[in-house]
């Protein structure tokens, strides 16, 4: 998404600001792409709809289907990779005729959920299940990483000019910001993180944006937190909103639903502070995050790539433990995998489609589209796994 298009999208689109508490809804994004092919002679003519409805940031999108069009695969789950799985999902339903895959951005519980009960052929998460697992047979298929970001709507004290992409935060200065412990853009703890821009810094109050939903981005992000301050974010969960010290959102808080909630609740205030992936943060100034060599990184797609590529810890159901302290010089310190859900009993629907799709995903979708649109692809250890999984799909 170019830098221009957020006030567009996110200022047209909200709704009256409450400081406290504040639940901003979005509907679920769906994404459903269908081709035909008509033959006239040696001539090929595909006819498409496109129908596009903008919720915040993401949009609803349905092609006209013919009486023989191609078979529906729904899926869906989370928020992180929907930027990347959209596009993904288009390519691949223009690239032929036999399957129709649709993605809908629902969050990576209810995404878990609903593959459980069978409404998704598949989905996509960020975590992994802690209950509710599939009683038929399954796998996780890490086909996709990125940063998590943190964007921060603040300006300078005398210019006005944006400081979000200048500030340095260390990372128990990050967890003391979430917990509501540090409450202004001028505390002594955030200025000596930034001793070059230190009277540049207001005193802005500080507002926490976060997800209200059940959340696979939140659960890596508290997975950060926990790992640098487990005293004060000592719980791993989807549900941000109990995982707060005192298992209650502090009162400088607002819970948006979804990736595009939270950034549309950082844009509506000056002095918020969020935490979204770099697929719907990316153009907007987000913090420079301390690694575990000592260094300020600001999110990329290059500078998660130099994590991701340390990260080769894959257990046999494909998920990979991740290292929040690994010491990278250039690496950014958030950086996670997302994993599709698939069968592997043969027993859903479109088992061929789904297979086909996590393939182009891994090998085709993610060297040509991920990087320019603020992921990584997989690769090396963990994309070996991918494709074994892969094949696993029935």
């Amino acid at each position: 998404m170019r830098r221009s298009s957020w006030p567009r999208l996110f200022t047209e689109s909200l709704s009256e600001h409450h400081p406290k508490h504040v639940d901003r809804k979005e509907s679920a994004p769906t994404l459903g792409f269908v081709s035909n092919f008509h033959d006239k002679g040696d001539t090929v003519r595909r006819t498409l709809a496109i129908v596009a409805t903008s919720v915040l940031v993401a949009s609803t999108v349905a092609l006209a289907a013919p009486a023989n069009a191609a078979n529906s695969v729904a899926g869906g789950g989370a928020s992180f990779p929907y930027v990347f799985l959209s596009q993904c999902a288009a390519d691949f339903n223009a690239s032929q005729s036999n399957f129709t895959i649709q993605y809908t951005s629902t969050g990576s519980g209810t995404g878990k959920g609903n593959f459980s009960k069978g409404t998704f052929a598949y989905a996509q998460t960020d975590s992994k299940y802690t209950s509710g697992e599939p009683t038929f047979e399954w796998e996780y298929i890490p086909n996709i990483g990125g940063a998590i970001t943190v964007p921060i709507n603040l300006k300078n004290a005398t210019t006005s000019r944006t400081l979000g992409s200048s500030i340095q935060l260390k990372q128990v200065t990050l967890a003391k910001i979430f917990s509501g412990v540090i409450t202004t853009w001028n505390h002594p703890e955030i200025i000596k993180d930034n001793p070059r821009i230190s009277a540049a810094l207001p005193a802005t109050p500080i507002t926490i944006a976060y997800r209200s939903d059940s959340s696979g981005t939140t659960n890596n992000f508290l997975q950060y937190l926990n790992a640098w301050a487990p005293t004060i974010f000592p719980k791993v969960q989807d549900d941000m909103t109990t995982a707060f010290p005192g298992g209650k959102p502090p009162a400088n808080s607002v819970a948006g639903k979804g990736n595009s909630g939270v950034m549309a609740n950082v844009l509506a205030k000056e002095g918020t502070i969020g935490y979204v992936d770099l697929g719907d943060a990316k153009g907007y100034p987000s913090a420079r995050i301390q690694n575990a060599k000592g260094e300020f990184i600001a999110p990329s797609s290059a500078s998660a790539a130099k994590n991701l590529a340390n990260q080769t810890n894959v257990d046999a159901r494909g998920l990979v433990q991740l290292d929040y302290k690994v010491a990278v010089s250039g690496a950014y310190p958030m950086s996670i995998f997302s994993y599709g859900l698939a069968r592997t009993d043969g027993s859903g629907a479109n088992g061929l489609g789904v297979r086909q799709f996590q393939d182009y995903v891994i090998q085709k979708c993610g060297p040509s589209r991920a990087a320019a649109l603020g992921y990584v692809p997989v690769a090396g250890k963990v994309l070996a796994k991918a494709k074994e999984l892969v094949a696993k799909i029935k």
